[in-house]
């Protein structure tokens, strides 16, 4: 009798004791009632994107609830990225969606294949001699225009291309002669898919190899190409020439490249520069999701537009720069350089989403521009190597100048709007934190510099 007692009273104690556990375990298990509020589901911190490289810290005063991820919307809906995002790839990039109303996908009823016969044809072929079109033109494959060999494209011409149909390649010009596009003003030359508004990569491009010569493109649309124009080791002129729904406009490597007018829209990367020496006048890239991207070249960019582009505008890492008269204007961020040595002048960088400028080890002189109305931080810097000076910096989100990094940076003689007197606040370095450097801004402007570029 004593056993069973004791068997008793330690079942009831069991029991008793174990009962109320089992039950919260089931409530929180079944319910979620146990869901700690700092360890949000996947629902709750939204879908896993792939954000590239970022090279930028989060501003530790922002609240975590600020800080999104980049996502990819339509342009109807755009929401820019919370950080900086320089990708990895640059050519990796694909354009933003299409609105319904433009729907450009390569299965959208609204595209049709041409009717129109062609006025030349050709498949999988190869040119050895001089040769002048015009009208129409069909390429089916590849197309190789041979050394010692020129073909000009003429006024009005319309260059199609699609799959091969032995081999099922993606249609292609390969110049490895001479190329000379001679659009008219009101007649552009164009080289686009055979289908009309042509989807994103549905002909892989004009390829220029090894191509010396003085090759020209002029008043031209290169609309649908995987690159629009991929040059390698070439010599090209690019007059008004634009590059739309490409998932890159153009990409030129160990090559010589002038462009005036034109530019890119829609397009994954607008223009991808490596190795190269580029002179860029007056032309515009707007809508893409990064604009320029260019490494160890010499790039010469002045009187451009870059804007909407739902990265960032210009991307550059170990560069000699001259950056001036341009307008960089409501993007995901401005410019980023990484690297880099030159000049960044006379320009207006305002309303990007996230930051205006950054410096990061890079040797460059910040004068005379317009940097406003940034959403988080107008200048950040990464160290002390730059230096700026008769710039209007003012009216930015959270800092008109962010040192990230340990050393001082010189920002003396710089307007930092009108009211001078909290200047400091809007300046984030030692006095705010003591891990950072200093930034020296005394003496300031006590006038506006002139206007920059529009």
């Amino acid at each position: 009798m004593r056993i069973l007692f004791i068997n008793r009273f330690y079942a009831v104690l069991i029991f008793s004791v174990l009962l109320p556990l089992l039950l919260s375990g089931c409530l929180k298990g079944f319910f979620g009632l146990g869901k700690s509020s700092m360890t949000p589901d996947a629902g709750e911190a939204g879908l896993p994107i792939d954000r590239g490289d970022s090279v930028s810290e989060p501003i530790a005063e922002k609240p975590a609830q600020e800080k999104e991820t980049a996502e990819y919307f339509p342009p109807a809906e755009v929401k820019l990225p919370a950080g900086l995002i320089i990708p990895k790839n640059p050519e990796s990039l694909m354009p933003l969606p299409s609105s319904p109303a433009g729907d450009h996908s390569p299965g959208s009823a609204r595209r049709e294949a041409t009717s129109v016969p062609p006025d030349y044809s050709y498949r999988d072929a190869t040119l050895t001699e001089d040769i002048a079109w015009h009208g129409e033109v069909l390429i089916e494959g590849g197309l190789t225009i041979a050394p010692q060999t020129t073909l000009t494209v003429q006024s009005g011409t319309v260059v199609r291309f699609r799959e091969s149909a032995a081999s099922g390649a993606h249609g292609v010009l390969l110049v490895q002669g001479r190329i000379l596009v001679n659009g008219g003003n009101d007649k552009p030359v164009i080289f686009t898919s055979l289908y009309d508004n042509a989807a994103t990569g549905e002909w892989q491009g004009i390829v220029l190899l090894s191509s010396g010569k003085k090759n020209l493109i002029e008043n031209c649309r290169v609309e649908g190409a995987e690159t629009g124009i991929d040059a390698s080791f070439s010599t090209i002129t690019m007059k008004n020439t634009s590059f739309k729904r490409c998932r890159t406009g153009a990409r030129m490597q160990d090559s010589l490249a002038v462009m005036s007018g034109g530019g890119a829209g829609e397009c994954g990367c607008g223009l991808i520069l490596y190795d190269s020496e580029a002179d860029i006048r007056a032309a515009e890239f707007a809508g893409n999701r990064l604009g320029i991207y260019a490494a160890r070249t010499s790039l010469s960019l002045a009187e451009s537009r870059l804007t909407g582009n739902n990265l960032l505008a210009l991307a550059v890492e170990a560069c000699k720069l001259d950056i001036s008269g341009n307008g960089i204007t409501a993007n995901g961020s401005g410019l980023s350089l990484t690297g880099c040595e030159g000049s960044v002048a006379a320009n207006r960088i305002a309303n990007n989403a996230v930051y205006g400028l950054v410096l990061t080890r890079s040797r460059v002189k910040v004068k005379g521009n317009e940097i406003e109305l940034n959403a988080r931080v107008g200048l950040r810097i990464e160290d002390g190597r730059g230096i700026a000076w008769g710039n209007a910096l003012f009216a930015n989100g959270d800092y008109d100048l962010y040192n990230a990094g340990t050393e001082e940076f010189r920002a003396i003689g710089n307007w930092w709007g009108n009211a001078t007197s909290d200047i400091a606040g809007r300046i984030y370095d030692r006095r705010m934190d003591d891990t950072h450097g200093r930034v020296l801004y005394l003496p300031v402007l006590r006038t506006r510099p002139l206007p920059a570029a529009p």
